[in-house]
This record gives structure tokens, C-alpha cells and sequence, in this order.
């Protein structure tokens, strides 16, 4: 089996790894690098391999930078079939139709001012009609549940524990197994299984996206999101929480379920002002074979994605009313960065105001809107307009869905069972990667390497 490191090497964006297994290629993950404008446009449109050669995508699950350039893979000749979970089939479907939409509407403004200066017009990375010819491609596969995707291969679906459908990948040909972790989750987090830890193999090609840091624990997070309504119930304040749609969404719904039941948000109400992340919970509810005990039993006895006071929003003109509405409210909106979406537009109405909170539940990369309110800028740009940060800014760090640097040990001690030969740490910047690296190495007697883009290895 060869094996070519194409991306989401010494970086977390772009996954995509060629496998190359008697004349035959099949992908690991095809998606979308997210960086700077220049560097995406080359890199996303830029395949180092024909499409057409490809027999078949193995897809780990459905965030964007897995699974977001695949319309464009199918637009370059791709007729294969795509291998995935029925629940990350579903969400996939979602974000790559939404993905598609952003970048025709991107691209016809962005046009418009190439016309006005003479330029040459560009067009978008795919259309929508590419989403939806790649959506038609998808299989599903079950978790534990051995396929094919070319001759001589088989695989297996465990599931990671990050997101809904998410899997560590089982690959195994002429006596080899090789396990890809796909985006590695968390234990005892909310509403999904753990990790399953698939041991007896030779190789591993781990993430390490947090390799470097420990996260906070989840198990207080609830108590600190009760004190900050509490505080926001005296204030009177509009309480605006920047969240990605999957996951995200869901995870602070079920937590502020609890609190409803408890009574923290008598005469608050809550709204989830995202179309996507809408979508999204209902794909969470269609696939409970997903959830963990805790989460099952509560969807046996009522839904954990609804409580009395809890308005999920879709129509733009009601989005827009919540900017008139007085607080105590809630308002969870994507997107989790800040960087579009309906978020901006309740920040706008509501940053400059010092009675008002955010609440910033996820990772910020660096250049975002929600990173530099994170940091603690006096002021910040929101579309063309410039805004004093008034409102109070928290920061929720135990709520990530990516395992930190102890859980990837510990991963790791627990797959090796003494046949590990070695590890290779993608999905990561270099200065986490190295970090795990050294931790990695200082507990287990295996070699560990960090590919670069273009790295061949035969295993």
C-alpha cells in the first residue's frame, strides 16, 4: 500500500491523503483548505492527481475540511462511489450545499467589482449543481460494518466520538491494518459516543490538532454557563453566543435543557437564529443509533433538542426582529467565528453595549472577528462599519469536540497492543504536532514522523 500525504499535513485544513493499492487510487477525505484567500484558490483547485483515476473517496466525516471539496473533485471527473455513515452522509449533504450557495453568492458580488474595474470575471470553486451530483455519489456504510472501496482493501467504520457519524478508519490489505483517526473526539462528552480505541495494528495516522494543550473539562461547563445567565438575567442582557452549527449547537441546547428543567431560564428565552445549525439538529434527531446512553434515554422520554422557550429560527425578517427584542434573552447563531453568517448582525446591535454578554464557546483561528474580540480588542470591523467592544466577553474552553494531548497519548497506548510499528501525525500546526511528537515518543518505545505535504511512505 503507498500512501501520499497531500493535505492537512503541518496544518489543520484540507484533509486529503492518496492511497495507491495494485494500480488502484482511493482517497482519504477530500476537503476544503480554509486560509488565506491566494493560498486556498491555488491549493483547492489545484488537484495533484486526476480525478478520474480515483475509484473511490473514503470519507472520515462531514466538517468542511474533510469532506468540503469534494463537489469540485466530482466537477474534475470523479464518478466514483463516496464512503461514509448515514448520519455523515446526511450532514454532508448540508454543508456542501451551503458551502456551494456561499460561493455563488461570494462570487457574484465578488464579480461584479471585477466588471466595474474591467477585470476578468472568476468562477466559484463548484455550483450547486456540483453539490448535488456529488450528494448523489455518497454510500453509506455502517459503524462496524466491513466494505470494499477498491479490490483487496477492507474497511471499517468505528465511531471517533467528535461529531455525529464521525469514524476512525480500519484499512487492512495483505496483512496490514493501518488506523486513521479521522478527527479524534473527546470521552464522557455529551450527546455521542466515545472514541473507540481499535487496537491490534501496524500503523496509525493520528491528528493532532491539540497536541500540545489540555483542554478544560466539560463536567463544570453547565455550572459556569448557569452563572453567566444568572449574571445576564440581573443585567438584562442579551446574551449572543457565536456557535458552529454542527455539534456546537446541539451540545449547548441539551445543556440548556438542563437548566430549563432546573429553573435557571425561567423568563428567558432562547433562540437559534442558524437555518444550517436548524438543519443540522434535525438530522441529530434521526439518527439516535448515534447518541450515547445518557442521551438515548433522554430522547426516549422527550426530545433533547427542545425545551418550552426554545425557538429555533429560520426566517431572515425574524432574525431581524431579535435585533429590536430587550434582554434577558439567549441568541445562539453561526457562524462559530464571527466571520459571517446571522452572528454579525446581532453583534453589531448588541457588542457596543456594556450591559450585553458574548460567550465564545469554540476554537477562534487566528485573523478572525471572534478571535480578536477574544483577545480583548477595544474595537472591531464588522462589515464596513468599526464597533467599541462594550459587552462583556467569556470564553468556554472545556466544549471542544477534538481530543487535547493527553487523550492522544492515551489513544495511542491504547491501539498499540504491541504491534504499533509507527505513528504519523497530521491535522495539526507544526508546533502542536511536534509537541505530540515528544510526548508521544517520551511514553512508547515507536518512531513518529510529521509528513509534509507531498511525503510517500509504503507500508
Amino acid at each position: 500500500m503507498n500512501i501520499t500525504f497531500i493535505g492537512a499535513t503541518r496544518t489543520v485544513t484540507g484533509s486529503l491523503h492518496l492511497f495507491e493499492f495494485n494500480n488502484q487510487k482511493f482517497l482519504l477525505e477530500c476537503g476544503l483548505y480554509q486560509g488565506h484567500r491566494e493560498d486556498a484558490e491555488r491549493i483547492n483547485r489545484t488537484f495533484p492527481f486526476k480525478p478520474k483515476d480515483i475509484k473511490a473517496v473514503v470519507l472520515s466525516h462531514a466538517h468542511l475540511d474533510h469532506s468540503g471539496n469534494l463537489p469540485n473533485l466530482v466537477k474534475r471527473g470523479f464518478l466514483g462511489s463516496i464512503y461514509c455513515t448515514p448520519a455523515t452522509k446526511d450532514i454532508a449533504t448540508i454543508i456542501l450545499l451551503d458551502s456551494a450557495k456561499i460561493q455563488e453568492n461570494d462570487f457574484e458580488y465578488l464579480n461584479k467589482k471585477q466588471k466595474e474595474k474591467g477585470l476578468p470575471i472568476k468562477e466559484p470553486l463548484y455550483s450547486i449543481e456540483d453539490a448535488e451530483e456529488a450528494v448523489t455519489l455518497f454510500s453509506e456504510i455502517n459503524y462496524e460494518e466491513t466494505f470494499e472501496p477498491v479490490r483487496g482493501v477492507k474497511v471499517t467504520f468505528y465511531d471517533a466520538g467528535h461529531i455525529l457519524g464521525s469514524s476512525v478508519i480500519l484499512l487492512e490489505a495483505e496483512g496490514n491494518r493501518i488506523l486513521f483517526s479521522g478527527d479524534l473526539g473527546r470521552e464522557n462528552m455529551p450527546i455521542i459516543k466515545d472514541p473507540v480505541a481499535v487496537g491490534d495494528i501496524d500503523y496509525l495516522i493520528l491528528e493532532s490538532t491539540y497536541g500540545g494543550r489540555i483542554h478544560k473539562s466539560f463536567a463544570g461547563m453547565t455550572d459556569e454557563l448557569k452563572g453567566l445567565i444568572e449574571q445576564g438575567k440581573e443585567k438584562q442582557s442579551k446574551i449572543i453566543i457565536p456557535a458552529f452549527a454542527v455539534e456546537r449547537t446541539q451540545i449547548l441546547v441539551t445543556m440548556l435543557k438542563n437548566l430549563y428543567e432546573e429553573g435557571t431560564l425561567k423568563d428567558v428565552p432562547v433562540y437559534v437564529d442558524s437555518p444550517m445549525a436548524t438543519d443540522v439538529t434535525e438530522v441529530f434527531r434521526n439518527h439516535p443509533e448515534c447518541y450515547d446512553k445518557e442521551t438515548y434515554k433522554m430522547f426516549a422520554d422527550s426530545d433533547p433538542f427542545n425545551f418550552p422557550g426554545l425557538q429555533y429560527v429560520r426566517d431572515a425578517e425574524e432574525s431581524k426582529k431579535l435585533n429590536e427584542q430587550q434582554g434577558p434573552m439567549i441568541i445562539m447563531s453561526a457562524s462559530g467565528m464571527c466571520e459571517g453568517g446571522r452572528v454579525t448582525h446581532h453583534l453589531i446591535h448588541s457588542i457596543e453595549d456594556g450591559k450585553n454578554m458574548i460567550i465564545i464557546t469554540g476554537f477562534q483561528a487566528r485573523g478572525t472577528l471572534g478571535r480578536n474580540i477574544l483577545e480583548g480588542a477595544e474595537k472591531v470591523h464588522i462589515f464596513n462599519g468599526e464597533y467599541v467592544v462594550r459587552a462583556q466577553v467569556h470564553f468556554m474552553g472545556g466544549l471542544s469536540a477534538h481530543a487535547d494531548g493527553n487523550d492522544l497519548v492515551e489513544y495511542v497506548q491504547k491501539v498499540k497492543n504491541g504491534r504499533l510499528k509507527h505513528v504519523y501525525l497530521i491535522h495539526g500546526d507544526i508546533d502542536e504536532t511536534m509537541a505530540l511528537q515528544q510526548h508521544i515518543i517520551a511514553s512508547n518505545n515507536i518512531a513518529v514522523d510529521i509528513p509534509q505535504s507531498g511525503t510517500q511512505i509504503t507500508v
